[in-house]
């Protein structure tokens, strides 16, 4: 794990954001980022901040194209054997919940634990409330290990 250290601002400084912090919450969200991602980021809304396929003129085709690249090197990363099975998600949330809501339906039965990420468990309590998805919940111990029996 690694931590970001910035300090506490003073009385005087309490409106202003904070310049030092230990950031530990990288569960919740990716901040901070690494200053490569901001700029990447940033070099890449401003030269292709469109929508990829939505239209014809040349930015936008070059933005598709680029998505495209992007979504074959992702797919030889992990060893996928076809780029067009590969899903962007906005984030984790939204990408569990796109394979969650996705793959399963009436009938299906999915065996999890409450040690799960809300993200994980709150989809699963709705498909097993009002979708007929069952769901057995397995307890686990007070260290946090699931008897695979």
């Amino acid at each position: 794990m690694s931590a970001t250290v910035m300090e506490k601002p003073g009385a005087a400084e309490a409106a202003a954001p904070l310049t030092k912090l230990i950031y530990l919450d990288n569960g919740a969200t990716s901040f901070p980022k690494p200053e490569e991602t901001y700029v990447a980021m940033d070099r890449f809304y401003r030269a292709y901040g469109v929508n990829p396929g939505r239209s014809g003129f040349d930015l936008c085709l070059a933005a598709g194209s680029l998505v495209d690249r992007t979504r074959k090197l992702l797919c030889s990363f992990f060893g996928g054997t076809d780029p067009n099975r590969l899903v962007f998600g906005y984030n984790s949330t939204d990408a569990l919940n796109l394979a969650i809501f996705g793959l399963l339906a009436p009938g299906d039965h999915v065996v999890t634990t409450h040690l799960e990420h809300n993200a994980t468990l709150r989809p699963l309590w709705m498909l097993e409330h009002e979708h007929g998805v069952k769901v057995d919940w397995v307890d686990f111990e007070a260290d946090g290990w699931v008897d695979p029996q």
